[in-house]
């Protein structure tokens, strides 16, 4: 017996893979016509009274007893890219919870209830990043002190082996695990790529300019990251990208 995935029912499949689309960057991964599994797993499932035998009348769509969860390394990130979608339905703005990390309760087209959250190893990062030893950030954070050593463990290590030349923290994607596992691991060939070929910038700086990654390029940040935006970014979220991969980058010793 294992455990396969979530499956949640939406009135207007249109609508809701757009929401899903620019929110969190979701495609279709598998389309069954009424039932599509996103990238991340998540299954969205149209007719599911028909399918499922419920009385159309007994279904509850905002029943507020459940949720998603999904985690960013960085928050602001998103709430720029939330902030572009005034349409959005806020439970409440963002708060930071008793043990420091940063979140926001969003509801889906059909009233699903989302949490979108910092992740922890973000917050304790920041903890580290301000002189916090292991114990005092496991106590600021609320969990256990292998779970930071760990933590502590990462942050000290000189480079992400996720960490992809251009900056992006592949652990941190969606599909990473999933769809894909990483810009190293497949040598930039990225599922959005080209069949056959590597990501537009892997293939710059790996291939032709034989470099560590772009933080070791005078033309940081290039007119290949500007092509290469994803289309789900708006102008303001992308430049927030831009900026924090650039950072990354500054960050990752050559």
């Amino acid at each position: 017996m294992r455990y396969c995935n979530t499956l949640i029912a939406v009135k207007d499949m249109p609508a809701s893979l757009q929401f899903y689309k620019d929110l969190f960057g979701l495609e279709v991964a598998t389309d069954l016509g009424w039932c599509k599994t996103l990238t991340c797993g998540l299954t969205l499932q149209e007719h599911f009274d028909e399918i499922a035998g419920f009385p159309i009348e007994t279904m509850k769509y905002r029943s507020n007893t459940m949720e998603l969860y999904f985690e960013t390394e960085n928050f602001q990130e998103f709430l720029t890219l939330l902030d572009a979608h005034p349409e959005v339905e806020r439970l409440h703005e963002p708060r930071t919870y008793p043990w420091l990390q940063q979140g926001i309760h969003i509801f889906d087209p059909d009233g699903h209830l989302i949490e979108i959250s910092e992740s922890m190893y973000s917050v304790a990062c920041r903890e580290f990043e301000k002189g916090a030893s292991i114990e005092e950030t496991a106590q600021r954070t609320q969990h256990p002190v292998h779970v930071v050593q760990a933590w502590h463990e990462k942050y000290q290590s000189p480079a992400a082996p996720t960490m992809s030349v251009c900056g992006t923290d592949c652990s941190a994607c969606s599909c990473y695990g999933n769809m894909c596992e990483g810009c190293n691991a497949c040598s930039g060939r990225v599922f959005h790529a080209p069949e056959g070929h590597a990501c537009a910038i892997y293939d710059c700086v790996t291939h032709q300019k034989k470099l560590k990654n772009c933080g070791q390029c005078d033309s940081i940040p290039c007119q290949i990251w500007m092509d290469t935006k994803d289309p789900s970014f708006s102008d303001e979220a992308f430049s927030e990208n831009v900026k924090t991969r650039v950072q990354n980058l500054k960050d990752t010793p050559l």
